[in-house]
């Protein structure tokens, strides 16, 4: 049944991965089925920046979709200014004003639209769950991420600038995980929730005893393909890719490091994207003696990320810490299997049939894991035709057809249970007043 829905998507844009393209999708594809009302406060670098969207939305209208752009205010946009200079926490405290900002604007919507129900979209960390509960309304929180405990393991031999920043963030999530008033509070009064990994749920149910529905940020959003002439030479050379910014979280080095311990030449290894790393990876690899065995492609198009892509054999991720990041998904839209740390989102998205997971373990062991996979598979480059053959069946589990139908399972939940909430709440208020 179509439904009017309020959307609340700070960061979203049509032209942007991350969570801007999240946002995005899931916009554009329940569109198709509804009609939408979207409070969002950027689309391009920092709060308030919104040229992009909204030539977008100028040139190319979507027929069932109201944007509504929610300004920061003065004291937002002025503390904002920290955010741009590097000190990023002080976002947290120009987006609880934007939130603020956005419950005003939400209200005004409903004064000449009966919403059926409410959608606190993104960005999908749980540390600021907004205030449009207060709209009594059912609402729908999720996918929410970003509850995730970075492993010391993986924080090994990094730079004390890095462990100490991971530290204090794991040290901040403990806090507000177990002692925040007001994100206990947001639990448990969405009328459903939506965790972006297993994991999530696992802590949701353990912190605030609640029930959540597993769905990713992220989903397929181009039909899926598999060239399966780039497997002609595949036993001469197998593609490997590595796709993300060249900064520590991310995580190249262990990625470095188990190609250092391969037995067999007939490997190319693409690194797709930048960073302040660039140079201290180009010369790790060096010191490694992989640098004939890389291409460095840099920031290129995406149409031209996308082709080398789809022109692997395997995929390789590395990072310390993930929601769900898109490459995994733009891999398996192209049939390209991945190897990953079995943990966040990866873990969940990666299976036998659509690639390979190494044990959370120590450094050391999880390198020695992810090398002995890419022997087996130099040894044995005809096993990668196979897997690729089956990771498209995987990624139709992350079809947006199947995602919307999900979707619209959890707003109509979201309406039960807030129909249910409302009655209880009334019938306590009739026996009280029988009873005073």
């Amino acid at each position: 049944m179509k439904k009017k829905i309020l959307i609340s998507a700070y960061a979203i844009s049509p032209v942007r991965g991350s969570e801007y393209g999240a946002a995005w999708n899931t916009v554009t594809h329940l569109a198709s089925q509804h009609e939408l009302w979207v409070l969002y406060g950027m689309s391009d670098d920092h709060m308030g920046d919104t040229q992009t969207l909204k030539k977008y939305i100028q040139d190319t209208p979507l027929p069932s979709v109201t944007f509504i752009e929610v300004k920061g205010g003065r004291l937002a946009n002025s503390i904002n200014l920290l955010n741009k200079i590097g000190l990023g926490w002080f976002f947290y405290f120009a987006y609880y004003l934007w939130q603020k900002r956005a419950l005003k604007a939400a209200r005004e919507v409903l004064n000449t639209v009966d919403i059926d129900v409410v959608h606190q979209l993104g960005p999908i960390g749980f540390r600021e769950p907004g205030f449009l509960k207060q709209l009594n309304k059912p609402i729908v929180w999720g996918p929410i991420g970003g509850m995730n405990i970075i492993s010391r393991e993986l924080l090994k031999d990094k730079p004390f600038l890095t462990r100490l920043k991971f530290s204090v963030k794991n040290a901040i999530n403990h806090y507000q995980l177990n002692y925040s008033k007001r994100i206990k509070e947001a639990f448990s009064d969405a009328d459903v929730l939506i965790a972006a990994t297993a994991a999530g749920q696992q802590t949701i149910q353990e912190k605030f005893g609640a029930e959540s529905y597993y769905l990713p940020e992220q989903g397929i959003i181009t039909n899926t393909f598999l060239d399966e002439t780039k497997f002609e030479h595949v036993k001469q050379q197998v593609q490997l890719v590595w796709s993300g910014s060249l900064i520590e979280r991310k995580n190249l080095d262990m990625c470095l490091d188990a190609l250092a311990g391969i037995k067999h030449p007939n490997w190319m290894l693409h690194i797709l994207g930048t960073g302040p790393l660039a140079l201290k990876m180009r010369q790790k690899a060096d010191r490694l003696k992989l640098t004939n065995h890389i291409i460095w492609h840099g920031h290129i198009p995406r149409k031209e990320a996308v082709r080398v892509m789809a022109g692997s054999h395997l995929h390789m991720i590395t990072s310390m810490a993930e929601d769900n990041p898109a490459v995994i998904f733009e891999a398996l839209t192209y049939g390209v299997p991945t190897l990953t740390i079995d943990h966040c989102g990866m873990g969940n998205v990666i299976c036998d049939n659509c690639g390979f997971k190494v044990p959370l373990e120590t450094y050391d062991a999880m390198v020695n894991n992810m090398t002995d996979v890419l022997n087996d598979l130099l040894k044995n480059p005809g096993k990668l035709l196979a897997l690729a053959q089956t990771t498209l069946q995987c990624a139709d589990e992350h079809s947006w057809y199947k995602r919307l139908s999900k979707l619209n399972s959890m707003y109509s939940q979201a309406i039960l249970a807030h129909g249910r909430r409302f009655n209880s709440s009334s019938s306590t208020l009739v026996q009280t007043s029988l009873t005073a």
